[in-house]
């Protein structure tokens, strides 16, 4: 007897260990028969199906597997792809109920008090929408010149405003150890504190000094809500627009500035190996992508911090060379750096060299005569050097082939008398045949050209202020630079 009753324990605990890890979501959906309903999540501005399912002729269906699944905000959809939305944590065992005719109000959940939170806390959101849109309309009836109904109207608004917080809040506050808590707290925006910030009285423009220090900390605060070691929120529609905002609009899109935030976000990441590793690609791929002056010193950084160093174990060997090879092209010529050093062959034959060449100003143009884009832009660069070279603005002309003959032809036709260099220089093969041998200065590794043309703009110390720039922006440019001379 003993012994049955212990088989019968160890099965009941085996069933009971089982169920924890599969997922079994039971839905009825009256009006829908015969036909699949999908079940899926939300990831970035994307949804992909998980599940799918029959409802039988009573409009039953069960979506289960023998695994969890991750949590997030998942949908279920009806054939006509209409959908609703429920929350997947922890708990993963429930019942949801619905009409195929009006899935939103007809919507129940069974055994899942987070999932019926969450429908409650999306129709107050409603509902108190609805409320303010009418009294946004009688307020803006009213404007024509009853300031106390408006004065009203405004009060009423600010009523409603404070209600939604406060329910929200308490929501929040309710759902702390669940995901519901989670999402709700990532949803709230930070406010800087009504505190006196004591503005000397010799400030003459307090309120921008005061919008200013508001923003500062709604910066560097943006993330206080956001629970980073819940992997949850990457399977939400909002988490990627999010961090999008904060640092495409937001912050500054200086490399230093964005390196600093980034490295604060990827640390507070590490508590979860999934949200770590979506938040360094998030950035890695995003940067490596942007068209942004500077931006490859970011590159450059999560490259060396994070791939390189061996905190990213989804990399592999392959994939960590080829990222080690682009950082090593751009390492050399990142802004601000002092340019790397070219000793070059001119086209009458003597020899530059680009750091002892003095000037305010030097523009490197890596071209080639038969490039479409060089046919143009050289031309207009020639117009940019006349009109500065009166102030202390020089150009290297690059030429990156090694035809000295094609090279020789358009300078008769295009007497530029700038500083026309090649890499170059003519001699006999073993054979004894004329032939043309580099002088191995590696410019297109350390300049990373790959295009042409290439422009480069460099400070009298020869630093980097831009480059992969276009003749308009290198003008643009110079014109500001002028001026802080």
């Amino acid at each position: 007897m003993q012994k049955n009753l212990l088989l019968l324990a160890l099965s009941l605990l085996s069933l009971t260990a089982a169920r924890a890890q599969q997922y079994e979501i039971r839905v009825k959906m009256d009006g829908v028969r015969d036909s699949d309903i999908y079940l899926g999540y939300s990831y970035e501005d994307m949804r992909y199906v998980v599940d799918t399912a029959t409802p039988d002729k009573h409009g039953n269906a069960i979506f289960s597997k023998n695994k969890k699944l991750e949590r997030g905000v998942y949908f279920i959809t009806t054939p006509e792809k209409n959908f609703f939305e429920l929350l997947i944590g922890d708990n993963q065992n429930f019942s949801v109920s619905t009409d195929r005719s009006n899935l939103f109000d007809k919507l129940k959940f069974e055994n899942s008090p987070e999932n019926q939170q969450f429908l409650d806390y999306q129709k107050y959101l409603r509902d108190m929408q609805h409320t303010a849109n009418i009294i946004k309309e009688k307020k803006k009836y009213n404007e024509a010149g009853k300031k106390d109904s408006v004065a009203m109207y405004q009060k009423l608004l600010e009523e409603v405003d404070s209600s939604v917080n406060a329910y929200i809040n308490n929501v929040i506050e309710k759902n702390r150890d669940n995901f519901l808590g989670t999402l709700l707290g990532s949803l709230q925006q930070v406010e800087a504190p009504k505190r006196d910030m004591h503005i000397p009285e010799s400030v003459a423009n307090k309120d921008s000094v005061r919008q200013l220090r508001d923003y500062e900390y709604r910066r560097d605060h943006y993330f206080d809500n956001v629970n980073l070691a819940d992997n949850g929120l990457i399977r939400t529609p909002f988490f990627k627009s999010k961090l999008d905002f904060f640092f495409h609009k937001m912050i500054v899109p200086a490399a230093d500035t964005i390196i600093k935030y980034a490295d604060l976000l990827i640390e507070r990441a590490r508590a979860d190996e999934e949200m770590f590793r979506y938040i360094t690609e998030y950035f890695f791929q995003y940067y490596q992508k942007s068209e942004i002056v500077g931006h490859d010193a970011v590159v450059v950084h999560l490259a060396d911090e994070y791939y390189l160093s061996g905190l990213a174990p989804w990399v592999n060997e392959e994939y960590k060379g080829k990222i080690k090879e682009r950082a090593d092209k751009m390492r050399p010529n990142l802004i601000g750096k002092v340019a790397p050093e070219l000793l070059l062959q001119t086209s009458e034959n003597a020899y530059v060299s680009l750091r002892k060449t003095p000037a305010q100003f030097t523009i490197i143009a890596f071209w080639e005569p038969n490039c479409g884009h060089c046919k143009k832009e050289i031309p207009q660069l020639w117009t940019l050097y006349e009109k500065w070279r009166d102030s202390d603005v020089i150009v290297f002309a690059i030429y990156t082939q090694y035809k000295r003959a094609e090279w020789d032809t358009y300078l008769k036709e295009h007497p530029y008398d700038w500083i026309n260099a090649w890499d170059g220089v003519e001699g006999n093969d073993e054979q004894g045949k004329p032939t043309t041998f580099s002088l191995g200065t590696n410019f297109r590794t350390l300049y990373d050209v790959y295009s042409t043309p290439t422009l480069y703009l460099l400070d009298k110390n020869k630093k980097i202020i831009a480059k992969r720039i276009s003749i308009e922006t290198l003008e643009k440019i110079l014109e500001e630079e002028m001026k802080k001379k």
